[in-house]
């Protein structure tokens, strides 16, 4: 099972640049040391609604940010409940983990596949 980092970051809307790519940025001083810049990485506000996208560095803004874009907010907060949404301005847990690799997951089955 992958590891899982709990962030408790503060929301900010995404760079115009990044508008619709499937990413989000945070500073290097707050990335889980497991993960790599460019990941694929699965993250939630809840454990229960994954989404995937790449972690990438936010550059010299400051600590304690994550910078999200409008339609992954949407996605990050559908069917959330309570008080733990992502909205701008406001801080929130973040809960990250590495996504799994589609390339491992196909070498597994071709190779189960082969084998059968």
């Amino acid at each position: 099972m992958p590891q899982t980092a709990e962030l408790f970051l503060r929301v900010r809307e995404a760079d115009e640049s990044d508008y619709g790519a499937p990413l989000v940025r945070i500073h290097r001083a707050d990335k889980p040391q497991f993960l790599k810049w460019g990941d694929r990485v699965n993250i939630s506000v809840d454990k229960k609604n994954w989404i995937t996208c790449n972690l990438e560095p936010a550059g010299s803004i400051g600590t304690g940010k994550i910078y999200v874009g409008i339609h992954l907010r949407g996605l990050l907060n559908k069917d959330t409940l309570g008080i733990q949404i992502a909205q701008v301005g406001e801080p929130c847990n973040f809960y990250v983990k590495k996504a799994f690799s589609w390339k491992a997951f196909w070498f597994v089955t071709i190779g189960v596949t082969v084998i059968i």
